[in-house]
């Protein structure tokens, strides 16, 4: 079975496994494991912070980054459909006790205007602002990259606005690597997480990243929602080796165009519209949600998985495990998908 649902089904890869045999170990609560405290160190030299902290999932980033920066009752400022919005169990609501205030964006990009403009507004019978959340790649606009130069000119705009700018960048590994920019992202928010187990290809783990005195209030937050560990260098071992490797997602994007590029030249194709923002992504946008379902049905008598982003949308997600040989494989299941 070729598994497109996700790039989170990735399995580690037998030279990942090995590191966890071989890990130097200690107790992390305490500060202590040697291997947690080196990819830590890592993180933050690789992408410009004074700190990080390894987590459990880019959920638990996320959700302390909103308890540090917000105050029950106050707003963060998103997209309608981003990740920490509508896809982390209604964790803000429940642990900071904060709402969202939803701005318009073009794949990702919120104007500049767009956030000035909602603060504005926000001065007379409405919730203070106190966070700009942005999410670099956007998922819901099929993995687009959000410039890291726009991300520096929003974090300028906080500054004014005496707001705090977090990136949940999942996938942000693949906005580096495509756009080939600077990696200095500790120059342009207060705070950034970034998943060790989707694309990358670990099995689990995420990182923190901030000042020095937002991950010491960082790691008091992890203990309180269950998230401290003991030997976790088992983990951050496979963590900072698939983080060697990642150099690789320029493949995934390479196979995901290729997919894209040969439905794209399949003119007799009418059923769906494409779209591909040059990641790992390819989304399949039909016209209602029956025939987006029937196609996942057809796609899958096929030996091929995939999934709904939103009702009416198909998304083909490739990543490490996806081989060149199954690009073909992959094309005639959509070419005959469609045609039936």
């Amino acid at each position: 079975m070729i598994d497109l649902r996700s790039d989170t089904v990735t399995k580690p890869d037998k030279d990942i496994l090995e590191e966890a045999l071989s890990a130097e170990l200690g107790d992390d609560e305490y500060g202590e494991d040697p291997t947690v405290n080196q990819l830590q160190e890592k993180c933050s030299k690789l992408l410009g912070f004074e700190e990080a902290l390894f987590v459990s999932s880019g959920l638990m980033g996320n959700q302390i980054s909103l308890l540090i920066h917000n105050t029950p009752g106050s707003e963060v400022i998103t997209t309608s459909d981003s990740h920490i919005k509508n896809y982390e169990h209604g964790a803000a609501s429940f642990l900071s006790r904060v709402q969202f205030r939803e701005v318009e964006h073009v794949n990702g990009v919120i104007d500049l205007g767009e956030i000035a403009t909602t603060f504005e507004k926000s001065k007379v019978h409405k919730p203070n602002i106190k966070t700009i959340a942005l999410e670099n790649t956007h998922l819901a606009s099929g993995g687009s990259i959000v410039p890291f130069n726009h991300i520096k000119n929003i974090y300028e705009l906080s500054k004014q606005l005496n707001v705090s700018l977090h990136i949940d960048g999942a996938r942000v590994w693949h906005a580096i690597l495509q756009e080939d920019s600077s990696l200095n992202y500790g120059s342009i928010c207060d705070s950034l997480t970034f998943c060790f187990s989707k694309a990358l290809g670990a099995p689990i783990g995420s990182m923190l990243l901030g000042s020095r005195e937002f991950i010491k209030e960082a790691r008091e937050y992890r203990k309180i929602l269950g998230g401290g560990t003991r030997q976790v260098g088992v983990i951050a071992s496979m963590a900072s080796k698939a983080l060697d490797k990642r150099e690789r997602l320029l493949e995934d994007h390479t196979k995901a165009k290729n997919v894209y590029k040969a439905l794209l030249d399949d003119n007799e194709n009418n059923e769906f519209n494409l779209k591909y923002q040059n990641t790992n992504m390819v989304f399949l946008e039909f016209e209602n949600n029956e025939n987006a379902n029937h196609f996942i049905e057809k796609l899958q008598n096929q030996q091929v998985l995939s999934g709904l982003i939103n009702k009416n949308t198909v998304r083909l997600v490739f990543h490490k495990d996806i081989l060149s040989e199954d690009l073909e494989t992959i094309k005639e299941a959509i070419y005959s998908s469609s045609k039936s």
